[in-house]
């Protein structure tokens, strides 16, 4: 026999002997693809899928403070890891007529349970992928700001839990909307965190334990009077006839001693709606004297809001003379100010021209309102007029520009 022959014949046999028993070949039950979607392109699809959108695709120009692919608004950030979130997609602002149209925005709202997946923070604390923090992000957003209904509390809540830097966001997307006190209560008893009293509401009947939760934080003298004036007002609000009295004292005792201007504010306001003698006295005083602009501008649009006039004209017209201590204002934004004007000269203003249609004030009240009106009155340089005779100068020449 020849070799190839023999050669031939030998290869045969082993791979006859090889040959599986039964003649069926086992296949796999799901055939792996060729290429798999890497978890970035996964979650860029769900960023689409809610309406986001990627900054680098953003063809109308944006403010970005000097740092290219970030968006900038009123000096916040407002991008996600280089996402802008549905809402302000949303707006109109960032994308033209016709890729509003092209990508299909506004997205509808999706299912109560697909915008559950999303929320995934188990694999976020295993991967810290910066995607994924936008999409949980902007899921709790479209909660929020579309008022989208909440079926339980407990699904958002492992956000909180989760301790992943949304835990304000979590608390004011179910602000009124599931979080009761009890369920606040229980979340400062397990991490002691600040945040939540500003999420604390009045005890409702048969909330007993909760009730005592409350008084518990206010004998506590460890804690700031800040947060133990938040507790106090939930207690005064449940029952205002027994609580009265210790909740004035409280705020004349503390209100001075506060050092966030908000925190001030808010005892102010809380004066004012008490609204008796003693109250409006030291919110007149708060007028005066308080060092930060914004405490008095709020206490101003309060006024109005209220509709009170005769009993703080005279702190009001003292203002207008320059009177009371200096104040100075802390918000970015802050209103250009005319040289000689005070930090709340445009408030008082503003106030003063309300008060002067007002019916029904005192006569007294009128007159210091107009003498107050007439001190605010700034006498402006006027331009001088143009060779025409108007008031605009000649166009420099085009070299001098």
């Amino acid at each position: 026999m020849p070799k190839s022959a023999c050669c031939y014949l030998f290869l045969a046999l082993c791979c006859t002997s090889c040959k599986p028993a039964d003649e069926t070949v086992v296949k796999p039950a799901v055939e792996t693809p060729l290429v798999q979607k890497t978890n970035t392109q996964s979650y860029e699809e769900i960023l689409y899928e809610l309406g986001a959108f990627p900054v680098s695709k953003l063809t109308k120009p944006y403010n970005d403070n000097g740092h290219p692919g970030e968006v900038y608004f009123m000096g916040s950030r407002e991008d996600v890891h280089g996402w802008l979130s549905p809402f302000w997609v949303r707006g109109n602002s960032y994308l033209t007529e016709s890729e509003t149209k092209q990508y299909g925005i506004p997205k509808a709202p999706l299912d109560y349970e697909r915008y559950l997946s999303f929320l995934d923070v188990e694999t976020y604390q295993q991967t810290k992928d910066p995607l994924l923090f936008a999409i949980i992000q902007f899921t709790l957003e479209e909660f929020l700001y579309r008022k989208l209904e909440i079926k339980n509390p407990k699904d958002f809540l492992k956000v909180y839990h989760a301790k992943m830097g949304l835990d304000n966001l979590v608390l004011w997307t179910l602000e009124g909307r599931g979080l009761t006190g009890p369920m606040v209560a229980d979340l400062y008893r397990q991490y002691q965190d600040s945040l939540l009293f500003r999420y604390l509401i009045p005890p409702e009947a048969g909330q007993d334990e909760y009730k005592v939760f409350l008084e518990q934080l206010l004998a506590d003298q460890k804690l700031d009077a800040a947060h133990r004036f938040d507790v106090y007002t939930q207690l005064y609000q449940a029952d205002k006839t027994m609580h009265l009295a210790g909740y004035k004292a409280f705020i004349f005792q503390n209100i001075e001693q506060l050092s966030k201007w908000h925190d001030r504010y808010q005892m102010n306001e809380a004066l004012l709606t008490i609204g008796d003698e003693e109250s409006t006295k030291v919110v007149n005083q708060s007028l005066l004297n308080d060092p930060v602009a914004e405490v008095r501008e709020t206490i101003l649009h309060d006024l109005k809001e209220q509709d009170r006039v005769d009993e703080f004209i005279e702190t009001i017209y003292q203002l207008s003379l320059g009177k009371g201590k200096k104040c100075y204002g802390v918000s970015m934004n802050r209103m250009w100010r005319v040289s000689g004007e005070t930090e709340i000269s445009h408030d008082l203003r503003e106030y003063l021209k309300w008060a002067k249609e007002k019916q029904n004030l005192k006569q007294e009240t009128h007159r210091k309102i107009d003498s107050a009106l007439q001190a605010l009155t700034i006498k402006r340089p006027q331009p001088k007029p143009g060779p025409d005779g108007d008031f605009f100068g000649p166009n420099k020449p085009l070299q001098d520009q």
